[in-house]
């Protein structure tokens, strides 16, 4: 609450469980001896005024009523160092204690110095944690949860954003990834709807049309990524199209396609393609993809003169150029097919692959990570995972190489390698996507501000 009495204002955010402080843009000479409701007069004699407090009680709270004394004052610096310490959740409501600290709250340096606070080595552990999505078994429906780094326990669960409410059961809400507290989502329906999410705000955004025409035919999007630009400090969605070409030197089944690509950036709020042309490729079956470090990289089979090899499919989010990387010899190929997947350890693209065959009853998990992109000698073998019996797929990596697996049953489990254990964390249900998550205040109406962020 906010009061104004002569030229003087106080902040009093007592109610939502804060130390009375001051506004971080004001100054104040002295503190009424008790917190008055808007508008109420201090009848107290100047005899009564004089008269000296009692020590004891001068913080003592009863209900709304604080005592405090003219030394609680703060400056607005280490108001900011407090106020950076606490969870999104926290800030949207001290955004209600008055104008000022909405105006803190809301400023994309504070935004960006709050980020920052979150991803340093000391609290990354504390604030991150993973986003997971599953179908509940009861009513069938996507539900977003969220799981705490350290202990793995459920923090909350809330529904899809509302851009995807009422959406046929049987489509599947894809998680593309997730950059600095943004999310990424689209259907596994062809052209359909981009969301950007920020879970920890609720605030969506459905990313318009691209309006951009190929009179060379149809254009089916094969998939999407999502990314962050570090030279403009920018977030951008590539999508990759396939467009028939009766002219296109690549012929499938008789039928010509060109590939092509489009960026969207957050800071235009607009579609344009991309210069440079997309390599020839077939998304693989499940369209795994993975985000590391300004590169999103996708499973693909990449044409290779007059045939098709296994690799990724690399786009770099700041020169907005394509790179190619064939995966490595061995261990690769399983008789009855092979998954491939991708996810991030410690930094680098890493490759799981395992057997297709579900009724087998054991699995090996053989694990790689990518040193450079475009270099196919440049993978290594890390080490394998199993054979471990009733795992369906993995679904990524925990601290100390630990992989969480899906078994057949739909439950979560993590499996620990240098105990060789493995921990059924009580969530199930099918299809189910985990990605890493660290919440922030970042809003998706204004882009990127370069300006202000380029200085913070």
């Amino acid at each position: 609450m906010c009061t104004m009495p002569g030229s003087v204002r106080r902040c009093y955010p007592v109610s939502l469980g804060v130390s009375p402080v001051l506004c971080p843009s004001v100054t104040q000479k002295t503190f009424p001896a008790k917190l008055k409701s808007r508008g109420a007069k201090t009848r107290k004699s100047r005899a009564e005024e004089q008269k000296p407090e009692n020590p004891a009680n001068s913080r003592e709270i009863k209900g709304r009523t604080a005592m405090f004394t003219t030394n609680e004052v703060l400056p607005e610096d280490l108001i900011i160092q407090i106020l950076l310490w606490l969870p999104v959740v926290s800030l949207l409501r001290f955004k209600c204690v008055c104008k000022s600290w909405c105006a803190l709250i809301n400023g994309q340096n504070f935004i960006n110095k709050h980020l920052l606070h979150n991803q340093t080595t000391s609290n990354k552990n504390r604030n991150a944690g993973f986003l997971l999505i599953q179908r509940q078994k009861s009513s069938n429906d996507h539900v977003f949860s969220k799981l705490q780094y350290e202990s793995l326990e459920i923090l909350s669960t809330q529904a899809v954003p509302s851009p995807y409410f009422g959406i046929p059961k049987h489509i599947q809400i894809n998680i593309v990834s997730s950059i600095n507290g943004l999310v990424c989502l689209n259907l596994n329906a062809g052209n359909t709807d981009i969301v950007l999410w920020n879970p920890a705000t609720n605030e969506t955004k459905v990313l318009p049309k691209s309006g951009i025409s190929y009179p060379q035919g149809r254009t089916l999007t094969r998939d999407v990524g999502f990314g962050f630009d570090f030279k403009t400090n920018d977030y951008k969605v590539v999508k990759l199209l396939e467009i028939f070409d009766p002219d296109s030197e690549y012929c499938i089944n008789d039928i010509n396609y060109f590939y092509a690509a489009e960026v969207y950036c957050l800071s235009t709020g607009s579609w344009r393609t991309v210069s440079t042309s997309a390599p020839g490729y077939f998304m693989d079956s499940g369209c795994y993809r993975t985000y590391t470090k300004g590169m999103f990289s996708w499973s693909a089979s990449i044409r290779d003169d007059l045939d098709f090899f296994p690799g990724i499919l690399s786009f770099d989010m700041s020169n907005e150029v394509f790179l190619t990387t064939t995966l490595p010899d061995g261990d690769l190929e399983d008789p009855n097919g092979t998954w491939r997947i991708f996810f991030v350890l410690k930094e680098l693209v890493s490759l799981v692959t395992f057997g297709k065959d579900r009724e087998r009853l054991e699995n090996c998990f053989y694990i790689w990570s990518l040193l450079e992109y475009g270099v196919k000698e440049s993978w290594i073998k890390l080490f394998t995972i199993g054979p471990l019996m009733g795992i369906e797929k993995p679904l990524g990596f925990w601290k100390n190489e630990s992989l969480f697996l899906r078994n057949n049953e739909g439950q979560l489990l993590l499996y620990d390698p240098s105990a060789q254990k493995i921990t059924n964390l009580q969530v199930d249900g099918r299809p189910m996507q985990m990605i890493t998550y660290v919440e922030s205040l970042i809003s998706l109406k204004r882009g990127n501000d370069l300006e202000e962020q380029g200085n913070s």
